[in-house]
């Protein structure tokens, strides 16, 4: 076995995020001069991690398809050091409060505004005629950066309202899969660039005519249905947020 290489062990809890971010977390440790380099094979990368050759299988899939590693057959697993150590990468983590966390900010999240709301949000579908609201700001090193707006559908929080308050320390992705008995599947962002009206300017503290980001976020579950619908509007620079495009068409090389 190759003990050259820094591999930390993964422990239990929520372990596919885990495994994937202990894999990303190993390939920064050993990374020399950003230049790509080969991971062990699975068996001794699992012993390594302490995790089921399945998992980590899940875990090197998961960062084959965001471009962290390539995987091929007679060569084994190359990882790219330079693409994992890139922050605030939006096709990587839907977590905003992740994503400051890596970008180097102090953080922390004040709640605006949270409950119910009994009419109808269109992005919801027109069987839902209410929704959880939740406003939050999020800061870096105590500057706003980001206004989020979640709606999630009435449906879903029915039987979750005396576990509402949980809201103002995790993120409606965790509520959902914590209390609603559903989980994100994925979610499809539409992105823009605008002039904030007057009452998000105050919000995030910006100038006249200062632009902000404007990412509109329909969030499904397994099924296909929409859960959640979010409105997030970043502070103009101060995240720097990116996202890998790979072609669907190349054939990987044997």
């Amino acid at each position: 076995m190759d003990d050259k290489l820094n591999i930390k062990r993964v422990d239990n809890e929520e372990l596919s995020q885990k495994t994937k971010r202990g894999l990303i977390a190993s390939i920064l440790q050993n990374a020399k001069d950003g230049k790509p380099f080969k991971l062990p094979n699975e068996e001794e990368l699992a012993l390594r991690l302490g995790v089921s050759r399945s998992a980590l299988r899940d875990a090197l899939k998961s960062l084959e398809e965001v471009g962290i590693v390539t995987r091929r057959r007679s060569i084994g697993t190359i990882a790219n050091p330079l693409i994992a150590k890139e922050s605030a990468r939006l096709d990587i983590d839907p977590e905003l409060f992740h994503l400051m966390k890596e970008s180097g900010y102090d953080t922390r999240v004040e709640t605006l505004r949270l409950g119910f709301v009994f009419e109808k949000d269109a992005a919801l579908g027109p069987e839902q005629d209410s929704y959880l609201n939740i406003e939050k700001v999020f800061y870096g090193n105590d500057m706003p950066l980001a206004y989020v707006a979640d709606h999630i559908a009435g449906s879903y929080v029915k039987d979750a309202k005396d576990s509402i308050l949980t809201l103002q320390k995790i993120s409606h992705y965790q509520f959902l899969e914590t209390y609603c008995n559903t989980t994100m599947a994925y979610t499809m962002a539409h992105i823009d660039a605008i002039i904030p009206e007057p009452w998000l300017k105050e919000i995030i503290h910006l100038q006249d005519g200062q632009p902000v980001l404007q990412m509109e976020d329909y969030v499904y579950n397994f099924d296909h249905e929409i859960v959640a619908h979010s409105m997030i509007y970043f502070r103009n620079g101060s995240l720097d947020l990116k996202f890998l495009r790979k072609s669907w068409f190349v054939t990987k090389p044997s």
